[in-house]
């Protein structure tokens, strides 16, 4: 599913909060192809992204009111 920051802006709190998880999913998708390790990610309500690593570990990421480009390089600068 598409996630757009731009429309996420004009949503609701609840859908654009599901926009914002959405598009940690697909990011999360990304990485998991790349030689990095990572499996998948995750939004809690909270604002924290749970990075998960294939061999268990996981990582906690505070993304509380950062764009969706500032999400991008919070995860990559902690995987």
């Amino acid at each position: 599913m598409r996630a757009n920051e731009t429309d996420a802006m004009f949503m609701s709190d609840a859908d654009a909060l599901e926009d914002r998880k959405q598009f940690v999913r697909n990011l999360g998708e990304l990485l998991s192809q790349t030689r990095e390790g990572v499996r998948s990610c995750e939004l809690d309500d909270n604002e924290i992204v749970s990075i998960y690593f294939q061999c268990g570990a996981v990582r906690k990421v505070n993304v509380h009111l950062d764009s969706y480009v500032a999400i991008i390089k919070d995860i990559t600068k902690n995987i």
